[in-house]
């Protein structure tokens, strides 16, 4: 209320007093309800610009986000090459892990062949001792059939048969070797004698069938004894069956020696060609001997 108005009206009776207050109490209450208008007004204002603002700030923010999108192609060429460079990265890591397993495989495939191989080689070899083993027996009877063929029945073991005729080839070591005199006496021991040569072509069989080998140094000492002397008389070579000798072809050159340590009166053979005979120390040399015999079916075994 203004001072204008404040003039003085006298006592005043309950009922205006009452008047009054209602009157100040109604003022009052409109004023505060006029207040709260005011609040709301302020606070709606508030709350719209602080959405607005929100609003920029998120609309600047993405503005700046699109922004950064919107780079120019080089800009963004070394982002999409490192994208690429990991990509084929990628690829590179996937096939090596890709070959890692591969090679795992195959290391265990050629373990497994390699014990396979092993197991085929031991294999083999037994197999290759079992052929030695059969390659032997398969000797031993070539052998023993040879000498069967050979034989044919009419000859002793060991001894070779060609035509009527039964041939032995001693194989002595030197000191189980003979004399002449005792060489002949194992002959005739067999029934037979030491060899006696008739034409050429006994000859040629006999050489084809001497031993190669050689057990002295001394060339004289691996020969064989045959039926031929000159004890009777010096120079007249005598075969067993006294047929006298009269061909000097089948004489080894220099041949019958008369001088130094392998000269004698009985002959000995030894050679690869048709020249074959020597003479040497009838009871002092020690050689192998060739035996003969007529085949006879009651030999056979």
């Amino acid at each position: 209320m203004s001072l204008g108005r404040k003039i003085y009206k006298g006592p005043r009776s309950d009922d205006d007093q009452l008047s009054d207050r209602q009157t100040s109490e109604e003022g009052l209450f409109s004023e505060r309800d006029g207040f709260s208008k005011y609040q709301r007004l302020i606070l709606g204002l508030g709350l719209t610009c602080g959405l607005m603002l929100i609003s920029a700030a998120v609309l600047g923010i993405c503005c700046a986000k699109a922004k950064d999108f919107d780079m120019s192609d080089l800009a963004a060429s070394p982002l999409f090459a490192e994208l690429n460079f990991y990509r084929n990265q990628s690829h590179i890591i996937k096939a090596k892990v890709e070959a890692q397993a591969s090679l795992i495989k195959e290391r265990a495939s050629h373990l497994q062949i390699k014990q396979e191989v092993n197991l085929k080689r031991a294999f083999v070899d037994k197999l290759q001792g079992k052929i030695e083993t059969l390659k032997q027996d398969v000797k031993i009877l070539q052998s023993n059939k040879t000498t069967l063929e050979k034989n044919c029945g009419w000859c002793l073991p060991k001894w070779i048969f060609h035509k009527r005729s039964c041939y032995y080839f001693s194989d002595e070591d030197v000191s189980s070797r003979k004399n002449w005199t005792d060489s002949r006496d194992y002959c005739i021991s067999k029934g037979g004698d030491l060899l006696v040569i008739n034409n050429l072509e006994e000859q040629v069989l006999i050489r084809t069938h001497l031993s190669r080998g050689s057990s002295s140094h001394v060339w004289w000492m691996n020969g064989f004894w045959i039926g031929l002397t000159d004890v009777a008389t010096q120079g007249v070579w005598v075969w067993v069956n006294n047929v006298t000798e009269t061909s000097t072809v089948y004489w080894r050159m220099g041949q019958p020696s008369r001088s130094g340590p392998q000269t004698g009166n009985c002959v000995a053979f030894l050679g690869e060609t048709i020249s074959t005979w020597y003479n040497a120390d009838c009871s002092q040399h020690r050689l192998n001997w060739i035996c003969e015999k007529e085949a006879r079916k009651t030999d056979a075994v």
